[in-house]
C-alpha cells in the first residue's frame, strides 16, 4: 500500500486513513494545507482557524425516483446545477483569484440512470466506477438514495465511498439525505467527518413573471435546502 498521500490535504486524508487503510495513510507536507485561494469564490465554504474546510455535505430531502434498478434524483440534479457555478465564480468582496476558473470539477455519482439526468442538464459527470484511477481538483458526489426504508443499493459497498473519496485533490462537496445515509455506520461515519452548509437562497424577485417551469425549479431548490 501506498502509505504517502501526494494528491490531497490533510483534512481530506483524516477518514479514509482511519476508515480504510488502519491509520497508516500520511500526507505528503507539500501539499499538507488546504488551497485557502477557495474561498474567494461565491461558494459558502466555511473556515476554521483560518482555513477552508475542504469536505462539505449538502441536505436534499427529496426522494428519489422510484421503480427503476437504476435510480436518479432530480432534486440532487437541481441542487448540483446550482452549486457549481458558485465554485468558480469570484466573490466580488474578496481579492482577485484567477486559479478559481482553473478548477478541474467532476460530478460523479453511482448510478448511470442518474448521470443521465445530470448530463440532460449539460453537467459533466462520471460513474464513481469509471472514475477509478483518476482525480480531480474538487469532487461533487451525488449519493442519489433518498427513502424511508434507508435503503442505500450501491451506496453499501465501502470501496465505492474510498475511490469517490479519495479522487478529490482540493475539496469533496457530497450531496444527499443525512437521513438515508445514516442507516449505514459508515456512511454515518462519513457524513459526521464533513461540514454542513446551506447553499444561498433561492429569491424570486415579485416585479418579474417567472413561468411555471422557473417556479418549479426555484420550488425544488428551496425544497432540497431543508435541514432533517
Amino acid at each position: 500500500m501506498l502509505d504517502i498521500q501526494y494528491r490531497s490535504p490533510r483534512e481530506l486524508n483524516i477518514f479514509p486513513s482511519t476508515e480504510f487503510y488502519q491509520n497508516r495513510l500520511r500526507t505528503h507536507e507539500g501539499n499538507a494545507q488546504v488551497s485557502n485561494f477557495l474561498s474567494s469564490s461565491t461558494f459558502p465554504w466555511p473556515v476554521r482557524n483560518g482555513d477552508v474546510v475542504p469536505i462539505i455535505f449538502i441536505q436534499c430531502s427529496e426522494e428519489e425516483d422510484m421503480g427503476d434498478r437504476s435510480k436518479s434524483n432530480q432534486g440532487q440534479v437541481e441542487v448540483i446545477r446550482r452549486l457549481l457555478p458558485l465554485l468558480t465564480s469570484q466573490n466580488p468582496d474578496s481579492q482577485a483569484e484567477p486559479r478559481l476558473a482553473e478548477l478541474k470539477i467532476t460530478v460523479l455519482s453511482p448510478y448511470n440512470k442518474q448521470i443521465q439526468a445530470l448530463r440532460r442538464k449539460s453537467i459533466a459527470c462520471s460513474t464513481i466506477d469509471s472514475f477509478q484511477g483518476r482525480e480531480s481538483d474538487i469532487i461533487v458526489f451525488s449519493t442519489v438514495r433518498c427513502n424511508v426504508q434507508g435503503d442505500l443499493g450501491f451506496l453499501d459497498d465501502p470501496r465505492r465511498l474510498n475511490v469517490m473519496w479519495t479522487r478529490a485533490k482540493l475539496a469533496l462537496v457530497i450531496v444527499g439525505d443525512r437521513r438515508t445515509l445514516s442507516t449505514n455506520p459508515l456512511w454515518k461515519r462519513a457524513v459526521g467527518a464533513c461540514t454542513e452548509i446551506t447553499l444561498p437562497e433561492v429569491v424570486v424577485p415579485s416585479d418579474r413573471f417567472c413561468s411555471p417551469s422557473r417556479l418549479y425549479h426555484a420550488f425544488i431548490r428551496a425544497f432540497c435546502q431543508r435541514m432533517v
